[in-house]
């Protein structure tokens, strides 16, 4: 986030995974306010949704600054926006103002929008046996199941199968970290429920949790999460960065 200037543009933060586009969402708004403090920054969630108030800042600009900041936080959830919000996009584009879109799990339609006029869209998505994440035949979460078992060896080859086939190193840690959270997730719960795991996979990382200690997993998860920002700062390298760590 640190290599965004402060220009008008639109940024989408969507997904299934909504807590971690909230996360992202906000860190950029952090960082730009940082940036231009004089900028006046307006939050808009579903409960505060009104097409005149977007109407409002697509042109204006503050009292006391040169530019707007502003924040939808979900707004489809209010029934009026998810019949209006579309049409607002390409105004948002072409908008003076910068505006950060905050979205759960979002239809073809407004996926279409958001790609054809965002700056930067980033999907926060739970990985799926649907998804494909480079070419179909090779099954990236064989290195899930690897990690899991805590086969090192097994871990590190399919890993260069999966570079070699094309994956990016992003996808390649979203899914480590989707497996090292499932397993920390249920290694501290009675059920899937209380786990919000499906019991499939539930069961599948209470048994995979049993192969590292409480002090492990939560060391494993925190590195994931440190070389995904130091990752994206260019402090690291992302794919020798998963490799090291996948090997020590």
């Amino acid at each position: 986030m640190g290599g965004i200037e402060i220009t008008a543009m639109l940024y989408v933060f969507h997904g299934s995974l909504v807590v971690k586009s909230i996360e992202k969402a906000h860190a950029l708004v952090d960082s730009l306010r940082a940036k231009r403090p004089d900028a006046a920054f307006v939050k808009v969630n579903g409960d505060d949704w009104s097409s005149s108030v977007i109407e409002e800042h697509l042109g204006g600009q503050g009292l006391f600054s040169n530019k707007y900041i502003i924040m939808l936080d979900r707004v489809t959830e209010n029934a009026e926006a998810k019949e209006n919000f579309l049409g607002f996009i390409p105004a948002m584009h072409g908008s003076a103002n910068i505006f950060i879109v905050c979205e759960g799990k979002s239809n073809a339609e407004l996926k279409r929008a958001f790609e054809k006029n965002a700056e930067k869209v980033i999907v926060s998505d739970e990985p799926s046996a649907a998804s494909s994440y480079g070419r179909k035949d090779f099954n990236i979460f064989a290195l899930a199941d690897a990690v899991g078992s805590k086969d090192k060896m097994k871990a590190w080859m399919i890993y260069r199968e999966a570079i070699k086939s094309g994956l990016e190193s992003e996808s390649i840690l979203g899914t480590l970290f989707w497996q090292t959270k499932s397993m920390a997730l249920a290694d501290g719960c009675r059920s899937a429920g209380e786990a919000g795991l499906k019991p499939f996979i539930f069961d599948k990382s209470k048994r995979y949790a049993r192969n590292y200690s409480k002090e492990e997993l939560g060391r494993l998860l925190k590195d994931i999460i440190v070389l995904y920002h130091d990752g994206h700062r260019g402090m690291v390298d992302m794919e020798s960065g998963i490799e090291r760590l996948l090997i020590r």
